[in-house]
């Protein structure tokens, strides 16, 4: 039984890796391509586009909510630690537990009213390419369920430190 949840997680922790990181790349890709388009467009041609425009807006909007998840994955996010590695490891373990056990109720207690109002905005459509703004948006529900996910196994790993004494070993960050 032991095995089978450790694979389970192992095909569950790729299928997310392939969300964040190829999800990233593509749209960062797409941020970059539109963009270089652009300006070949309006500074060699003289004939902006508002299309690539829009696309590069919504890539940089998806780039960044599918990023954050990402680098919380790694615990890689800036922060003001100061006093709390004054702490004891205890302590800091704890204040930690609760911090992510309060966002994690405020992302569950919230996830309803977005995703409500998310596929509301299908109603809407963009200016130029007339793309229904739920697809554009989609993005936060998506960047709070995966946040969330990452939270949950942050907040298990300190449990497993904090009861065991047992350093849980962090993911080593591919920018790095």
């Amino acid at each position: 039984m032991k095995k089978f949840l450790a694979s389970l997680f192992k095909i569950f922790q790729t299928a997310l890796n392939l969300i964040e990181s190829w999800g990233g790349i593509v749209f960062l890709g797409l941020l970059f391509l539109s963009i270089f388009f652009q300006v070949i467009l309006r500074y060699v041609f003289s004939s902006p586009s508002p299309e690539l425009f829009e696309i590069a807006q919504y890539s940089f909007i998806w780039t960044i909510f599918l990023g954050a998840p990402y680098a919380r994955k790694f615990d890689a996010h800036i922060k003001f630690d100061i006093i709390l590695l004054k702490l004891s490891r205890k302590a800091q373990l704890l204040l930690q537990i609760a911090f992510d056990l309060f966002f994690c109720i405020v992302l569950l207690v919230t996830l309803g009213p977005v995703l409500g109002d998310v596929l509301f905005y299908k109603i809407i459509k963009s200016e130029v390419l007339r793309i229904p703004w739920t697809y554009l948006f989609m993005c936060f529900p998506i960047f709070m369920v995966l946040t969330f996910v990452h939270n949950v196994i942050w907040i298990v790993k300190s449990f497993i430190e904090l009861f065991s004494g047992r350093i849980v070993p962090k993911e080593v960050e591919p920018w790095d």
